[in-house]
């Protein structure tokens, strides 16, 4: 009697191996999209959440701005704008605001439902103000062929939720 394996049991084990590699392979493409659609999900929350906060601890208002057609998220103070100075708005344009965030290639942003802000803006806002409070609104962010995450902003007390679907 011979200890060990043939060849051609081998070959069967390691056929049988990489079948089955090739089956599972796809769904891990799929499952890191899905990660990444919610890490982005989490991203936009933990941003509004954080300045709701900022709003609250330094009593002045902050717009989280969404430009769709860059995918582009950004914080600035809000400001209304016949009380800035010709300096100030120059300086605004080149710094941008506080926070930009790019969500990832292929995610996008969709019905967006926000009311229009208490600050002019040409882009759709949602405004944290001093007292928690915010202008609310909802949106979706989404990824084809995915599950989308609608993000709610409640305009009472400027609380964010992540839902699915």
């Amino acid at each position: 009697m011979k200890n060990g394996f043939t060849l051609i049991e081998l070959i069967v084990v390691l056929t049988v191996l990489l079948m089955g590699m090739v089956l599972v392979y796809p769904s891990f493409g799929r499952m890191s999209q899905s990660v990444e659609l919610k890490g982005a999900a989490k991203k936009i929350s933990s941003i509004l959440r954080y300045y709701r906060s900022e709003a609250v601890q330094k009593g002045k208002a902050y717009q989280v701005v969404f430009d769709v057609d860059t995918r582009e998220i950004r914080v600035q103070p809000a400001e209304a704008e016949e009380n800035k100075g010709e300096g100030e708005k120059n300086e605004e344009k080149t710094s941008g605001g506080k926070e930009r965030y790019l969500l990832p290639e292929g995610i996008q942003v969709k019905e967006m439902k926000i009311p229009a802000s208490q600050y002019p803006s040409e882009y759709p806002v949602i405004e944290f103000y001093p007292n928690g409070g915010s202008n609310g609104g909802s949106f979706v962010i989404e990824r084809e062929n995915l599950k989308a995450y609608r993000i709610q902003v409640n305009f009472l007390t400027g609380v964010v939720e992540i839902k699915e679907g």
